[in-house]
């Protein structure tokens, strides 16, 4: 099973990606937000079908995506 993600907004303050918790799910609907001056992460929107416990799983990953993978506008994440 795999996550998608995707760049929603890009500012000096805060990125905010789209997510869905399985890529067979056609809406992606979840966010999560990481505030760059508070160096933490934000769950806005839990996607369709996740109990949060996917959002909070994928902060490690988004944080490896912003910061090693230069946050490209699209992705897909492992998740188990």
């Amino acid at each position: 099973m795999r996550s998608r993600i995707e760049l929603k907004t890009k500012t000096t303050t805060k990125i905010i990606y789209a997510y869905s918790c399985d890529e067979s799910i056609d809406v992606i609907d979840g966010e999560i937000e990481y505030d760059i001056n508070h160096d933490s992460f934000n769950t806005l929107k839990i996607a369709t079908n996740d109990n949060g416990a996917i959002a909070k799983w994928l902060y490690q990953h988004v944080y490896r995506v912003i910061f090693f993978e230069n946050c490209p506008d699209k992705k897909l994440i492992a998740t188990g």
